[in-house]
């Protein structure tokens, strides 16, 4: 196994990840309505707790989409093992469902190149590690981004003529609003070529109380995520937000389509940011939202695949058709 990093963080100073940061948590938290987006949580102690999201029993998006990459492996690998490609994951995390596709073409000899894209250099330098067990006598290449995925996408481009395939796993797309979803994947199709292909993952509309069971388990680890956030404004910008005066829930709201996270607070209190010298107060259980996950039906995705300036190759789901990964070309 060939591995290879490079970080195109420390290259754009002007544009890092903590003055983003920095930006994003002033206008979050002055809206009236406070919010902060999920991406926010996402430093290396924040990527490894969405690891154990992803290892709940009941957050069927992972054990839905392990099941669709074992069912369909065969079919995945014939619409793509025509010639040489890089293959891209936006949002790597641990690589758990990836390795399972990694497997497969290896073993039928596809000339393949693994190039996960993550903010997060302690993810990429875990995943690598990880890989390298498993791969070590493999003739896996490894190039390990540590960018926004389209500055690493971008230099991709400069670096390489390859054919790409573009993960966007997870329900990673769920992020978004749908029309934050549209922007983001014509953003996408417009940095990719006329070959290229993408598998998105979609968490699909089921039962309400089927969603707030996985968004809500009992062991307590979705709240421990959304409260890192909290820790991490404290460690980036000298905050003193104390975790205890604050608890997490997440709920399905029909209007918007999608499961909305929030942590509330407990008393009234004024926070402290060092970094910005400001205050920002919260009334007793006043919630700021933290994350929000949207819910596809197949209707949806099919005109968001139009809109964006794809077509659909193929849909993959797991029995229950609780989730897809959905196969796109550009148009």
């Amino acid at each position: 196994m060939d591995i290879k990093f490079t970080d195109l963080c420390l290259k754009n100073p002007e544009n890092s990840t903590l003055t983003q940061f920095a930006e994003e948590i002033d206008k979050g938290l002055s809206l009236e309505n406070k919010r902060l987006p999920s991406w926010l949580i996402y430093d290396n102690e924040g990527s490894v707790l969405f690891q154990e999201i992803n290892s709940l029993e009941g957050y069927h998006p992972t054990y839905c989409e392990t099941e669709i990459f074992h069912a369909h492996k065969e079919d995945i690998a014939k619409l793509i093992s025509n010639q040489p490609f890089n293959l891209i994951e936006l949002g790597a995390g641990d690589g758990r469902k990836t390795t399972i596709l990694l497997n497969y073409f290896i073993e039928k000899k596809l000339d393949i190149n693994y190039i996960p894209i993550d903010v997060s250099e302690g993810a990429i330098r875990n995943l690598s590690n990880s890989l390298k067990d498993r791969f070590e006598n493999d003739s896996l290449n490894f190039h390990g981004l540590t960018a926004d995925y389209f500055q690493g996408i971008n230099w991709l481009n400069e670096n390489s003529s390859q054919r790409n395939l573009v993960f966007f796993l997870g329900s990673s797309i769920g992020n978004f609003d749908i029309i934050s979803a549209q922007r983001f994947l014509k953003h996408l199709k417009d940095s990719l070529s006329e070959n290229d292909l993408v598998l998105i993952g979609f968490d699909l509309m089921k039962d309400p109380k089927l969603l707030h069971a996985a968004y809500n388990d009992p062991q307590g680890v979705f709240q421990k995520f959304n409260l890192h956030l909290l820790d991490r404004i404290n460690e980036e910008l000298g905050g003193n937000f104390n975790t205890n005066k604050f608890i997490q829930s997440g709920t399905y709201n029909a209007k918007s389509r999608a499961v909305e996270s929030f942590i509330y607070s407990v008393e009234e209190q004024t926070v402290r940011l060092n970094s910005l010298d400001k205050e920002f107060h919260f009334d007793l259980w006043e919630g700021m939202q933290t994350e929000h996950s949207y819910k596809y039906t197949i209707p949806i995705i099919e005109k968001l695949a139009e809109g964006s300036g794809f077509e659909i190759v193929n849909h993959f789901f797991d029995q229950n058709h609780y989730f897809v990964d959905s196969l796109w070309k550009l148009k």
